[in-house]
């Protein structure tokens, strides 16, 4: 498919082809296109919309540059670094995100010649992502060798990754495993959406730490890392991560809380002017050096702030 329609395209790099793939940008006879390697067949129909065309050619595919972005770096080796990624802060530079990335910061703390040349130019040391207003724990490659072996430990599922939130809504169950295959939006480039036909198999486990009026303290535990995957998940079953706006966590949400008990509710919402979702730790035995290494991210203020507001209540 990408190959393809590189060529059909007339002029897109291939990452721009693939990231277009990617979004559900691309439907084949009709549905989704979201495998890059695809087989495309003679008579198949494939619908690229004039926008998506124009992303794909103007995808970032340039060198970027080193900019001085401060970093909390919380883990350090020769073939790794762990950081503590403030919400706000891009990972790599993309489409309306030129620079002022994760990865110019990195460029600038490390210097090229210690970042991983990464799976993309334009994503040099970046091994996975968190979505733009998620903070917490990120592991960055520091060399290729280092690159590829955390890369394949992510995808055998060998890094335990556990994150905190806040949701609204329905009551969680006290402890609960969400296995519900997840798939680009039909109705939105951006946003995710279970798809029990066309999606990837997602698995998000969960402990439900607290709840009081309509806010829930959760811990999850991620057993696949598809994108937005904890925020579609809680979505779905009712209890939308805390400032979520794509995903039904915005403020009207605490309407459905019984009046006498919303004070608390916007209480917690006033701390937070993103989604409240932070990747609290990583856990791995270190493919180069066989040491078992768990990576705990501080919690920034704002989750402070929500946190002692429910001790408070206590």
């Amino acid at each position: 498919m990408d190959v393809f329609l590189t060529d059909a395209l007339g002029g897109p790099s291939r990452s721009g082809v693939q990231r277009i793939i990617a979004e559900g940008r691309v439907t084949v006879n009709g549905a989704a296109a979201v495998k890059k390697n695809a087989d495309v067949a003679a008579g198949d129909v494939v619908t690229v919309g004039e926008d998506a065309a124009a992303a794909a050619r103007s995808c970032y595919d340039d060198t970027p540059l080193p900019q001085n972005i401060p970093l909390d770096v919380l883990y350090e080796d020769g073939h790794i670094a762990v950081i503590n990624k403030p919400a706000g802060l891009v990972v790599h530079p993309g489409r309306g995100n030129a620079d002022g990335t994760v990865v110019n910061a990195l460029l600038h703390r490390f210097g090229a010649d210690n970042v991983s040349s990464g799976s993309e130019s334009y994503r040099p040391g970046i091994v996975h992502r968190l979505d733009k207003d998620t903070s917490g724990a990120l592991i960055v490659a520091k060399t290729d060798a280092a690159h590829a072996a955390f890369a394949e430990l992510f995808m055998s599922r060998a890094i335990n990754k556990v994150y905190t939130g806040f949701c609204v809504g329905a009551r969680p169950l006290p402890h609960d495993i969400i296995d519900l295959p997840i798939a680009p939006s039909g109705r939105d480039r951006v946003k995710r959406a279970v798809d029990e036909r066309n999606g990837k198999p997602a698995v998000t486990e969960y402990v439900l730490k607290d709840f009081i009026c309509g806010i829930a303290l959760m811990e999850f535990v991620l057993h696949t890392g598809r994108t937005h995957q904890i925020r579609v998940h809680c979505s779905h079953k009712g209890f939308p991560i805390v400032g979520d706006n794509l995903y039904g966590g915005s403020r009207e949400a605490a309407l459905k809380i019984p009046p006498m008990e919303r004070p608390f509710a916007y209480g917690i919402f006033k701390c937070f002017e993103r989604q409240a979702l932070h990747a609290l730790s990583l856990s791995f035995v270190h493919p180069m050096t066989n040491e078992s290494v768990k990576v705990t991210a501080p919690y920034p203020d704002d989750f402070n702030r929500a946190l002692g507001i429910f001790s408070i209540d206590k």
